[in-house]
């Protein structure tokens, strides 16, 4: 075998060995092995009060809830019989006493408003009464980031910009996730509104914060 030979069947070995890994992380690793050893996007959003992450899985629920004393969770997922990690964090939180609420949004953070004013009111409600409370989603990048972005706008009344640098930090892709922002921005007044009338703020900031 000649030289030119043997350097291209090194080549595709390398491009083999290269594609094969990189499914390996994508397809194994990243998708069963990491989660079962990581919470997910897990995140302090408040300190020993308000935390966030994508959907625990069943390996990990119970001593995670456990270890940081998560007393009430709010999903923004949907729910599903058929998926063995919501069913085992349903059976955590009956289990550990933990109050659990459910308001479903789209996958990419967008849906009915109400769902964001009703988790907000709902982590506003558990700091108030000195609760840890858990928001997730199920990559904890959109919906846990849209709700909580709004949450420290509104209630908080963080700067935009810190804003934005937070939800990035969890995996909001502007380029990619390009429903997101538009629709916080385009709801704003409403979910301010809806606020007031929930007692959970004063009133409507003017200016609004957008994003």
């Amino acid at each position: 075998m000649d030289a030119k030979k043997k350097k291209n069947i090194r080549i595709w070995l390398i491009v083999g060995i290269v594609a094969f890994t990189i499914w390996l992380y994508e397809e194994v690793i990243e998708e069963y092995w990491i989660p079962d050893m990581f919470p997910t996007k897990w995140g302090c959003v408040e300190p020993n009060s308000v935390y966030r992450s994508g959907q625990l899985s069943s390996a990990l629920v119970e001593r995670t809830l456990k270890k940081n004393g998560i007393q009430v969770i709010v999903a923004l997922n949907g729910a599903s019989t058929e998926d063995p990690w919501k069913v085992a964090e349903e059976k955590a939180a009956e289990k550990l006493g933990i109050e659990f609420k459910r308001f479903e949004l789209k996958g990419d953070g967008t849906g009915d408003i109400e769902n964001y004013a009703k988790t907000i009111e709902a982590v506003v409600q558990a700091e108030q009464a000195k609760k840890r409370i858990l928001v997730h989603c199920s990559a904890g990048e959109l919906r846990s980031g849209g709700t909580l972005a709004c949450y420290r706008m509104l209630v908080k009344g963080d700067d935009p910009k810190d804003v934005l640098k937070e939800m990035l930090k969890y995996g909001y892709e502007p380029r990619r996730d390009e429903a997101l922002v538009p629709f916080i921005n385009e709801n704003m007044g409403k979910l301010a509104g809806l606020l007031v009338e929930k007692g959970v703020i004063q009133k409507i900031p003017d200016p609004l914060p957008v994003l």
